[in-house]
């Protein structure tokens, strides 16, 4: 009797085993199949790699299984590394496709949403759309649309845009040297990656308003400061800030200590998509939008840039004091999503009663291929 239930006890923990093994080896296949929607459309030589790499985790695992059992006569050694080295190459497949699609995610999933929202202390309305400068068609389409609904309801239209300064050259050199870091133009810079990610720069797409900006031009109003306010409020924090002015002479140093001409940091990943398959292309564009959406959502850790308290502060200030001290009533603003919360906390300190009314998310960037943003995302197609 004891024997009976010692086989009948031996036998349910094989069958157990036998089923936890068949579980574990359907799920690492289906794991490999869908790692290969991505891995599978890379060059054969990068496909190689990972499935070589993966086969060396398997053997590295084999090894440590082998000391283990090496002595137990039932033990084969020859099927154990066959086991290994395809379970390896399976799920590195696997693991090489978690970054495209974990960036997928954060593209669709709204974490690079930029504000759109209405303002207002009773007697005027404002309305906020935060803007990215390169992103989805559709999105500009939406944005577009939107503003000329507002003309036609009376709204007066504010928008972003650093002005420079008649016969004076060295401002915007200035600008460009000393805050941004860069010599290269901005908005060729931008038009640069949004080419390289499959998107589209916001300027583009203006060209409906400017008909209007040429009849009404009281309605269209560049509300952000120019170069010889950004240098006098940067002067101004050098004198009576000395965190910043430390902060402004470190960032000074580090850039003297980086290399003189690093180059366009995009210029490799453009020469890669120029030669590579529409399908390959789709993946560089997922790849390029979720990096791109981190880094504007700030979840790549990059220190706090002390320009910030003039690119971002100073003009946040600056766009707060045309609101409050303009007569219209109803001010649609166009501005960097970055802007909203600073410009929000300005505006409360010049008119308490200013406060929000409603808000929601809207995403500025689609996979590609993704036909069109999901309608309640988008301000002029839904409730």
């Amino acid at each position: 009797m004891t024997t009976t239930k010692a086989t009948t006890s031996k036998s349910s923990a094989s069958n157990w085993s036998a089923r936890l093994n068949g579980a574990f080896w359907l799920a690492l296949i289906l794991f490999a199949l869908a790692g290969l929607l991505v891995v599978g459309k890379l060059p054969l030589w990068i496909v190689g790699l990972v499935v070589v790499a993966g086969v060396v985790l398997g053997a590295l695992l084999f090894l440590l299984r082998w000391l283990a059992k090496r002595r137990d006569p039932a033990y084969s050694p020859g099927r154990s590394f066959g086991a290994f080295a395809l379970a390896g190459a399976l799920g590195m497949v696997g693991l090489a496709s978690l970054p495209v699609y974990y960036l997928a995610f954060w593209v669709q999933s709204g974490p690079t949403a930029v504000p759109l929202a209405t303002l207002s202390n009773g007697q005027k309305t404002v309305v906020f759309q935060g803007m990215q400068h390169i992103g989805s068609e559709e999105f500009y389409k939406s944005v577009v649309f939107d503003l000329e609904q507002a003309l036609a309801d009376g709204y007066t239209l504010f928008y972003e845009g650093v002005t420079p300064v008649d016969g004076r050259p060295d401002l915007t050199d200035w600008f460009n040297q000393t805050l941004r870091g860069s010599k290269q133009d901005l908005s060729a810079g931008y038009k640069k990656m949004a080419e390289q990610c499959g998107l589209s720069f916001q300027l583009n797409y203006f060209d409906p308003i400017k008909a209007d900006m040429a009849i009404h031009p009281s309605r269209h109003i560049t509300a952000d400061a120019n170069f010889l306010e950004m240098k006098t409020e940067y002067d101004r924090l050098l004198r009576e800030d000395p965190a910043f002015a430390t902060a402004m002479a470190a960032r000074a140093a580090k850039a003297k200590q980086a290399t003189p001409d690093p180059g366009d940091p995009f210029a490799l990943f453009l020469g890669i998509v120029e030669g590579a398959t529409p399908e390959q292309k789709k993946l560089a564009g997922i790849v390029c939008r979720g990096v791109l959406g981190m880094a504007v959502s700030g979840e790549l850790g990059e220190e706090k840039d002390p320009s910030s308290r003039i690119i971002l502060d100073f003009r946040n200030q600056t766009l707060a004091r045309f609101v409050a001290e303009s007569k219209s009533d109803k001010i649609y603003i166009t501005y960097g999503a970055a802007h909203f919360p600073g410009f929000f906390a300005e505006l409360q300190k010049l008119d308490p009663k200013f406060a929000i009314r409603s808000v929601k998310g809207v995403r500025p960037m689609t996979l590609p291929d993704e036909a069109n943003l999901a309608p309640s995302a988008v301000s002029g197609s839904g409730g």
